[in-house]
């Protein structure tokens, strides 16, 4: 009995765990003609559910001691709130993000448009942000399809704001990548975001120092050492509607540069001692360390082509670095260049192989 007791408690313990959820709406508010709706929505047949929600105010402040509003769900109802920061939060104009917590499952969505009533010259239907579960939040991510080619109420153009929020208790620290319509880069910025600070609209030409390139086809790339959520919102300047574009997974992996080649030469009378990092091959980059212990020495580095890369008259106690490119596999000579040096002066000779 004791057994079958066990298997029951872990099995309804198993069943609330699977729905656990940690949901972000990432941008919403109320600000000059613009509203946001939400819907939450509870799916099961059985039972009312209990959602926990947060409101996270923009501006990159540290929102982890928010209050809180507890909402009851009844079964398979989607609960209605328009004007989300004033009919659930009690709040007046303002924006930010949407933290929804549950043990049950449920859905949530939010709709943000310019209201007629509110001071628009015409409604919008506004653009739809699917509410995020917190697993879903990105280290490495792209947005794409972003627009900025005009100002407001210019017909034919568009605008582009991008945010984010961190769903983690601690600082996120961000590189951002902005590319121009010809994918070549355009500009870039590091940004840290405090634990659940939420980012709110920000035109991506401003937040990229307005950078002189042709934007009207861009996107934007991210790496972050705390997985975070972001969009990009493409603004029609014409009619003031918006399209909400929630970033997507960046799989790929930026090649490592292969370590720095490097060749150390001491001049000595009457030799060169000659010490490589690793094996030299036609096409490398590498730099010659060059230095003396004793003499007066020069020093000269000859492709099998005959073409000089390195002339030096004179060689110092200090370590003089000359970076040259390899053009070719085969055996590079070097010699002493300082005739007057003394008696061995012609026994100053070596070679370095290249391979292909």
């Amino acid at each position: 009995m004791r057994v079958r007791l066990t298997f029951v408690v872990a099995a309804l313990f198993l069943t609330t765990s699977l729905f656990a959820k940690d949901v972000y709406l990432s941008i919403g508010g109320s600000v000059g003609i613009f509203r946001t709706d939400a819907r939450i929505f509870n799916p099961s047949f059985e039972k009312d559910i209990t959602v926990t929600a947060r409101y996270l105010p923009a501006g990159n402040e540290n929102n982890e001691g928010v209050a809180t509003k507890s909402i009851t769900v009844p079964k398979r109802s989607m609960a209605v709130y328009n004007d989300v920061v004033q009919s659930l939060f009690g709040g007046g104009p303002a924006l930010g993000a949407v933290r929804l917590t549950s043990d049950d499952d449920f859905v949530a969505t939010q709709r943000i448009y310019a209201d007629q009533s509110n001071g628009a010259q015409n409604g919008t239907l506004g653009q739809f942000v699917p509410g995020l579960d917190v697993t879903a939040a990105l280290k490495k991510g792209v947005l794409l399809q972003l627009k900025q080619n005009g100002s407001g109420g210019t017909k034919g153009t568009f605008r582009t704001n991008w945010g984010g929020v961190n769903p983690n208790a601690s600082v996120a620290n961000v590189s951002f990548k902005l590319y121009d319509n010809t994918n070549a880069l355009a500009g870039t910025n590091n940004l840290t975001i405090q634990p659940f600070g939420v980012i709110g609209p920000t035109n991506i030409a401003g937040f990229f120092g307005n950078p002189n390139r042709n934007l009207s086809d861009a996107w934007i790339s991210f790496e972050s050492d705390q997985p975070i959520f972001a969009y990009g919102s493409v603004n029609d300047n014409g009619s003031d509607d918006p399209t909400f574009i929630p970033a997507s997974a960046d799989s790929g992996v930026e090649p490592v540069p292969p370590p720095a080649k490097t060749v150390s030469i001491t001049a000595r009378d009457f030799a060169f001692n000659v010490a490589q990092s690793a094996t030299l091959r036609a096409g490398d980059e590498v730099t010659f360390r060059i230095s003396k212990t004793q003499g007066t020495h020069g020093f000269v580095l000859q492709a099998p082509n005959g073409s000089i890369l390195i002339n030096m008259p004179s060689v110092s106690n200090s370590v003089m670095e000359h970076t040259v490119t390899l053009p070719s596999a085969g055996n590079y000579f070097f010699a002493c260049t300082n005739s007057l040096c003394g008696s061995g002066h012609f026994e100053m000779t070596g070679e370095l192989a290249v391979q292909p």
